[in-house]
């Protein structure tokens, strides 16, 4: 409302989210991250409703065990580093 003076006057004619996050392979990143105590559980785009039972399953793997199990192994972030 500050960049566009009367933009909170206007109507609201349609609102709509659909946030669905990506990768760049198209798959889950799923694992810790470089940031001591975030864990990733992304990028599963229009899957995410069908990924959400595995995935859950995994992170509490990686939450209480501290190890990913080994389907979810090859989805970490580490798959997009350069070695």
């Amino acid at each position: 409302w500050e960049v566009l003076p009367g933009i909170d006057e206007l109507p609201i004619v349609e609102t709509w989210v659909g946030f669905r996050p990506g990768s760049r392979d198209d798959a889950p990143i799923l694992g810790p991250t470089p940031v001591e105590g975030l864990i990733m559980a992304t990028g599963h785009h229009r899957n995410g409703i069908l990924l959400a039972p595995i995935t859950a399953y995994a992170i509490h793997d990686l939450i209480l065990h501290g190890e990913l199990p080994e389907i979810a192994k090859p989805f970490t972030m580490e798959r997009f580093c350069r070695r």
